[in-house]
């Protein structure tokens, strides 16, 4: 016991002096103009600010942006970068031909940063273009070193949307014919917030269990809305590779996904499931070994989504070169200091090494007066450690290397529950749909499927979790987290507990600092019972196989004007082939729940419950046999 005792005040004791450390450093160093970030980092703000929009301007957003701001110079050398020499793609130098010879377009656009050259995309203008073209802010995109349009046949994409969530974008380029992005809409409305904000969502999810038997725990919301839908943004993907890009060689194309806030949780909870679906039958052979084993995800803005043993796993694939994983924060932004530290942990966050290979946090530059816009004079400063501690602004939140997500979602409308849906309509008995949309020029074509069609066997669970998802919160949503953290600190203030370490002010922090309250309610945050026993189970269309989804393809019908219906043709054409149940081929297990009360003297750490000290101590005291017999030579001697 003493011993364990003595790892854990050393683990604390390091944490502090790295931390005390960063501060120091902080305090004295010079700040850098843009630091360490790569031009991975910049492409994944904007492909996942550009997720944002909706059919009807994603395409067009997405062509003004790639190609005449992200010049093809930079796509080539993304894509001639192979998968098993994903640690290329930082090396910026290498892959776009930094070398200041005649050929080095950029040559006048070099920021240097411990010795690596990279491209200063800020003197480039690229962000002030960015936001322009996203109308974000006013003004005429200014080009310093020329890119080329976009040909009409350049592209082509499919998004899927369903009545739980949208949307994702899978994105095939034939100026990236190596490539195929993955991309996940972040937090668009109340709803979205709701998945991962509910007490209903946010409980430790025992997806599967790994070859050892030892159970895999998500963050519920976020896993179900990123796994249910698995096997048909698997064919998407295959279906581009192949159809569009003309990819026929195995681990040909490598699969690059990202995604901003919500996104960010989705892509990396992706990334972490490729590992083990690229060796499950039949993802392990042809047609679906075009697409690379190994696997690029960039985070911009994630909460916490993964439990610390599966986020240590992942670190493992990260080390051995398997994810090249980058996790982009906002100083000020306390969207990843959540949910708190309880069993929830970020992928190498705890590694003091790999922390420094995977970590961008930089500077928020936003500016709110007269309107909303970015300080490009100012340093992004991205450092790959944890800086020092910033107070906590949600507005943090809505700016990415200077990509503003301003408009992404109307926020305060948002904060009041009011933001109208905009996910696909339910059938009529409530059951899920699920739109797929293709889209390449002036082409467009749509098809839906009753979701519950293509899963083993039909449940009402999604229109059941959706009422709850649905109910609009009485005021404002940062209101009530204050009043709740307020109410814990009297409690703990009535027990005789120091709260000063834990004021929001003192814990925001950024590159992933906690909030001092916790919009993620646990069901320790409170005296009331949040829920009883629980078992949660995840269906997944396991009826798309590669013959269902081309006959869907087949079956789309062209659409014209609004290029986002939540309505159309439904598809019924499915086949009797099952799909294995992802990430492992073996059936997913239920697991029981008993949420207790805080006043039971239970805490919940790491999806599991502890009791207290005193509770256990006097627990072994009565049930021990040694006790038990003390008591029986005590009554004898008596005699």
């Amino acid at each position: 016991m003493f011993k364990n005792i003595g790892k854990s005040l050393k683990k604390k004791y390091e944490s502090v002096k790295s931390s005390v450390k960063s501060t120091v450093q902080n305090v004295t160093r010079k700040s850098d103009k843009e630091g360490n970030v790569h031009m991975i980092t910049f492409l994944s703000a904007i492909l996942s600010r550009l997720a944002y929009f909706n059919d009807n301007k994603f395409l067009v957003q997405y062509s003004a942006i790639i190609g005449p701001v992200i010049q093809p110079v930079i796509l080539k050398g993304i894509n001639s970068v192979s998968q098993d020499k994903l640690s290329d793609l930082l090396d910026d130098e290498k892959i776009y031909g930094l070398n200041g010879s005649p050929q080095d377009i950029f040559k006048d656009y070099h920021d240097t940063f411990q010795g690596k050259t990279h491209i200063d995309f800020i003197s480039l203008n690229m962000p002030q273009n960015v936001n322009i073209i996203n109308n974000e802010v006013n003004g005429t995109p200014k080009y310093l070193v020329l890119g080329e349009p976009t040909k009409p046949d350049d592209v082509k994409y499919i998004s899927l949307g369903w009545s739980n969530y949208g949307e994702i974008f899978i994105v095939a380029d034939k100026r990236m014919p190596n490539t195929i992005f993955l991309i996940f809409r972040g937090t668009y409305s109340s709803k979205t917030a709701a998945i991962y904000s509910k007490p209903s969502s946010v409980i430790p999810l025992t997806a599967y269990k790994d070859q050892n038997g030892e159970p895999e725990k998500f963050l519920y919301g976020i896993y179900k809305v990123g796994i249910e839908m698995i096997h048909t943004i698997i064919e998407s993907m295959v279906y581009l590779a192949k159809d569009f890009l003309g990819a026929t060689k195995p681990n040909s194309v490598k699969v690059f996904t990202t995604g901003h806030s919500l996104g960010g949780a989705m892509c990396t909870n992706f990334a972490y499931s490729w590992m083990t679906i690229k060796k499950v039958s039949p993802y392990n052979t042809s047609p679906y070994n075009i697409l690379a084993d190994n696997i690029v995800c960039v985070s911009l803005g994630s909460p916490r989504c993964m439990s610390s043993s599966v986020a240590k796993k992942f670190c493992d694939f990260v080390e051995k070169g398997k994810i090249l994983y980058l996790r982009i924060t906002t100083t000020g932004d306390p969207i990843p200091g959540v949910p708190l530290k309880t069993g929830y942990q970020h992928p190498c966050s705890e590694n003091e090494e790999m922390r420094k290979v995977i970590s961008e946090a930089c500077n928020s530059q936003l500016t709110m007066r007269p309107v909303p816009n970015v300080n490009y004079t100012g340093d992004l400063d991205c450092q790959n450690y944890k800086t020092r501690p910033h107070l906590p602004n949600p507005l943090s939140h809505t700016v990415y290397l200077d990509i503003l997500f301003v408009s992404a979602v109307d926020i305060v409308n948002f904060l009041k529950g009011m933001v109208s849906a905009v996910e696909v309509t339910r059938t009529p008995t409530k059951s899920t749909v699920c739109r797929i949309i293709m889209g390449s020029s002036a082409n467009y074509k749509a098809i839906f499927f009753d979701v519950n069609l293509s899963r083993l066997k039909p449940t009402n669970q999604d229109a059941i979790e959706e009422a709850e998802l649905n109910k609009p919160p009485t005021e404002n949503p940062l209101n009530e987290l204050q009043k709740e953290y307020q109410q814990q600190v009297a409690l703990e203030e009535q027990k005789g507990v120091n709260t000063s370490s834990n004021n929001p002010v003192a814990l925001a922090a950024g590159g992933g600092g906690n909030w001092g309250f916790n919009p993620f309610k646990s069901s320790s945050s409170s005296s009331k019972p949040e829920q009883t026993t629980e078992e949660k189970y995840i269906p997944q269309d396991v009826r798309i196989d590669g013959i269902t989804f081309n006959n869907l393809i087949g079956e789309m019908e062209q659409i014209t004007g609004n290029l986002c219906p939540m309505s159309g043709k439904m598809f019924t054409n499915f086949g009797n082939k099952i799909m294995p149940q992802l990430p492992v081929p073996q059936k997913p297990i239920t697991e029981k729940l008993n949420i207790v009360t805080a006043s039971q003297s239970q805490t919940v750490q790491g999806g599991k419950f502890r009791k207290t000290k005193k509770i256990m101590k006097n627990k072994r005291f009565k049930n021990t046999r040694k006790n038990k017999n003390f008591k029986k030579n005590k009554t004898s001697r008596r005699h």
